[in-house]
């Protein structure tokens, strides 16, 4: 009986990572405050069952979920923001439990060679000139930033952006790559089906708002985030996504500044 509890843990903690993950991908095309509040009520009564069972896995996407519900429903904006507060959120949270950070060796996570590093950046530059493409032909989707930044200098513009496209980069691939993909390797295994719901994930979340917006946006988000999955998979480390992630941004902020200049 001893030891069957441990393998009944792990299947308990699939299961709820496995609902958690699904409210994920599934809420962000809510069409209604009722339906986003009941998915909201859905993942915190999950999250306790976790947190109460010291399930590490789904503790994490858990405390992630609700900290981004929770702090849209206070009516904070933009999407960014309240992706960079859930994320602290948890990182205050696994300072106070240690058994919360029982995820992915943390001492490799940033580890990184010279050769990996280069890789990282052409898919980076690929996937930036990909998205290139598309915003020739859906122009409209930049206007909102563009319009923010009507009134500033370009030195302004360019230091702003560098700096926007490192710590979004960093945040991302922390969460997407690193909590949500760990936690579910963890609990399915380093197969198709982690790599696909962590990719289904990021992809919803560009559905309401975003540089990707739009059930196309979605799409090419989805394909973006298996790639830069894999690049996390194949490296032991968040170094490669980030690098990729980042040179992907730092593409998006040159077209940004073509349309500010023109």
């Amino acid at each position: 009986m001893t030891a069957m509890r441990p393998l009944t843990g792990m299947r308990s903690d699939a299961v709820v990572v496995v609902l958690l993950t699904g409210l994920a991908i599934v809420l962000p095309f809510a069409r209604s405050t009722g339906m986003l509040a009941a998915g909201g009520i859905a993942a915190i009564l999950l999250t306790a069952v976790a947190m109460v069972r010291k399930m590490p896995a789904a503790s994490a996407i858990g405390v992630l979920l609700v900290a981004f519900l929770v702090l849209w429903f206070t009516g904070l904006r933009p999407k960014r923001l309240l992706f960079g507060l859930a994320f602290v959120v948890y990182v205050v949270a696994a300072s106070r439990l240690p058994w919360l950070r029982e995820l992915a060796p943390w001492h490799r996570v940033w580890s990184c060679n010279l050769r990996q590093g280069a890789f990282g950046a052409a898919v980076g530059l690929v996937a930036g000139l990909a998205l290139w493409a598309w915003y020739e032909r859906t122009p409209e989707q930049l206007d909102v930033i563009v319009d923010i930044a009507r009134d500033w200098s370009i030195w302004t513009l360019v230091s702003l952006g560098v700096l926007a496209a490192v710590i979004n980069a960093v945040v991302e691939e922390s969460v997407y790559r690193g909590i949500v993909q760990d936690s579910l390797e963890k609990v399915l295994r380093p197969g198709a089906t982690a790599l696909v719901m962590q990719a289904a994930v990021f992809a919803a979340l560009h559905f309401p708002t975003g540089i990707l917006q739009g059930f196309a946006g979605v799409g090419l988000a989805f394909f973006y985030g298996l790639v830069l999955g894999l690049l996390r998979r194949r490296s032991e480390g968040l170094a490669v996504p980030v690098i990729a992630h980042t040179a992907t941004d730092m593409v998006i902020l040159g077209i940004v500044l073509a349309r500010f200049v023109a």
